[in-house]
């Protein structure tokens, strides 16, 4: 049998979802990702587990703590949206060709969970330092009390141009920011994104990157080198999501949660 290396094993595998596994992403996918000039745009959002999708979610006014679209270099709040409407969000866009931005943040949700299953879960996501700092604080047998938050983003091509829209700043707390513009590349082409949290780069965090082609799906585990940076692979064509979850203390304003996560994803098409 040929001999595989364990480095290999642990940056790239086929996704395989278990009977007991909880979707618990979530993130923001167009119709398409390649819409024409003047073609309505229906931008979804998804709860599933690395681009599986499991339910669709609507836009909830109290959730959602601002969306905003990018588009030449120009930050707008996007407008028209009804509470409970799907898809999340609609427009149509008449003007020239290039790339559209959306990023949401949404804000505090709580949840506390048994010791055992917050210890998979903080393994599930990469962010196994939480493990090493619950049993420095005494606190390995004690219920995982979190609050989280959620920073999204989703990239369009429309039409042909391409512009510098990809590397705006989203004004999320949370950022995954391509260096490159994604619609640049080709199949089998390496892709680098900036990841940042507080306008600081994150070093030495787990991120994923996820593929949908068709019903194929994988995802790549990778952990940010000493810029904060990732090189991600586009294998395949079809739709990608890249993403992380950050976790830190609970210090201030907290209720009853010890600690306080961050999940990021960014979504974007490749053909």
């Amino acid at each position: 049998m040929q001999r595989i290396s364990r480095q290999f094993l642990a940056v790239v595998f086929v996704l395989v979802f278990s009977a007991t596994a909880l979707p618990h992403e979530y993130w923001l996918e167009p119709e398409t990702f390649f819409p024409a000039v003047g073609e309505k745009i229906n931008i979804r959002m998804y709860l599933g587990e690395g681009l599986k999708k499991e339910e669709e979610r609507p836009y909830q006014a109290e959730k959602t703590v601002f969306l905003n679209q990018f588009f030449a270099k120009i930050s707008s709040p996007a407008k028209n949206n009804q509470n409970g409407s799907m898809p999340f969000y609609s427009y149509t866009h008449g003007g020239q060709s290039g790339n559209h931005m959306f990023a949401l943040e949404r804000n505090w949700s709580y949840v506390t969970l048994e010791p055992a299953k917050f210890e998979d879960y903080l393994r599930e996501d990469g962010i196994e330092y939480i493990i090493a700092e619950r049993a420095k604080l005494g606190e390995a047998n004690k219920d995982g009390r979190e609050r989280y938050s959620r920073f999204l983003k989703t990239l369009i091509q429309v039409g042909n141009k391409r512009d510098d829209t990809f590397k705006m700043k989203s004004g999320l707390r949370l950022d995954i920011t391509p260096l490159e513009n994604p619609y640049s590349k080709k199949v089998g082409e390496n892709l680098i994104f900036q990841i940042s949290f507080d306008g600081k780069p994150l070093v030495g965090r787990t991120v994923f990157a996820d593929n949908r082609d068709g019903q194929y799906l994988s995802k790549v585990r990778i952990v940010t080198d000493a810029n904060g940076r990732v090189t991600v692979k586009l294998s395949r064509k079809g739709v990608w999501l890249v993403r992380l979850v950050m976790m830190q203390r609970c210090e201030s304003d907290c209720g009853e949660s010890d600690w306080e996560s961050f999940w990021g994803s960014l979504s974007f098409g490749v053909r």
